[in-house]
């Protein structure tokens, strides 16, 4: 027995909507990404004195124990945020390209 119309009109109908609904994602994704690629460019302009201080710090006190972990872990954030902060304008040039 062969599709009737009113079978044929729900697949339609459902078919419209799961294109509908993944649209949306990808608009959200893509958001996403560019609130993610902004945020990341705004965070040295509000932790660079931050930053700078404590590196002056460190290097004043080399033998205070605390500042050199701080100085350490600053280092391990600054790679992360560093590679992060890439992939994040890779994706957003990608998607700007599409």
């Amino acid at each position: 027995m062969s599709t009737t119309y009113a079978e044929t009109k729900a697949a339609l109908d459902e078919i419209a909507a799961r294109i509908n609904q993944n649209k949306a994602r990808l608009g959200s994704a893509k958001q996403q990404i560019a609130t993610a690629e902004a945020e990341l460019a705004a965070m040295p302009g509000q932790y660079g004195q931050v930053i700078a201080d404590l590196d002056a710090a460190a290097a004043a006190s080399p033998d205070n124990a605390a500042l050199q972990v701080a100085d350490q872990e600053k280092d391990l954030l600054v790679a992360e945020f560093i590679a992060l902060k890439a992939v994040a304008t890779a994706m957003k040039a990608v998607l700007a390209a599409l």
